[in-house]
């Protein structure tokens, strides 16, 4: 009978795993290719137009993000690679939206080296876009801070647009409401922070901040991974 029991233990258990796992594969699947036909439309406009130069340098950071994105299948990544990342979307962006905002990325010199979940920058880019400064009608900034608190990897992702109230700010990660998506990528900011607490845990996700007329801030909290720390999520989740 203990014995009985033991493995009916460690099957709910495995079971458990495998769903979290699933979980994790679907949320990460809800990336679709609007952005990707968005993109070479633009590159068939601007070649048309004579603009080869931009449409050249809009092909070349397209092939370098989806690089990237593939990351030889594992989801937990360098933080240098997730941040250059951002830097081509946020460059074929500035192109598509004729160079509409500006943005900037700073990285301390103490998280050279840490890694992320990948894919987790780029969703809260897109809704800084579409949501913060789509509706704005003079130019606005985009900036992305990644830096280490204590024991915590903390990226913060901030656009000077149009805000919203506090109230409605709070209310973004409850699984109660619908997950606020981009017209990009349709990951919405919430199924970010599941990814990122099924990933690590609980005390793990983001925060955001925001007034209105004043921008929006989102912050992505992490633990503090070097490569061999990171080792074990890297095959757990490609197994």
């Amino acid at each position: 009978m203990v014995s009985t029991m033991r493995h009916l233990m460690e099957d709910i258990i495995a079971q458990e795993e495998q769903k979290r796992r699933s979980e994790l594969e679907v949320l990460q699947s809800q990336i679709n290719p609007h952005f990707l036909y968005n993109t070479l439309d633009s590159v068939i406009w601007m070649t048309e137009a004579g603009r080869q130069e931009e449409a050249i340098q809009m092909v070349t950071s397209l092939a370098r993000l989806f690089r990237i994105s593939l990351s030889r299948g594992s989801s937990v990544i360098p933080l240098a690679d997730e941040l250059e990342h951002a830097r081509h979307y946020m460059t074929i962006q500035k192109i598509r939206y004729k160079n509409r905002f500006t943005f900037d990325v700073q990285a301390g010199p103490e998280v050279e080296g840490l890694y992320t979940l990948k894919l987790i920058v780029q969703p809260l880019l897109e809704n800084a876009i579409y949501h913060g400064l789509s509706a704005v009608e003079d130019d606005g900034h985009i900036r992305v801070t990644a830096r280490r608190m204590d024991d915590r990897l903390v990226i913060d992702v901030e656009d000077d647009g149009m805000g919203m109230p506090p109230e409605v700010a709070a209310q973004l990660l409850e699984d109660y409401r619908p997950a606020v998506k981009t017209s990009g990528s349709g990951i919405g900011i919430r199924n970010v922070h599941r990814r990122i607490q099924l990933t690590f845990g609980k005390e793990y996700g983001l925060q955001v901040e925001s007034e209105p007329d004043e921008g929006t801030r989102v912050r992505i909290i992490l633990p503090v991974l070097d490569e061999g720390a990171a080792e074990p999520y890297r095959k757990e989740i490609k197994s």
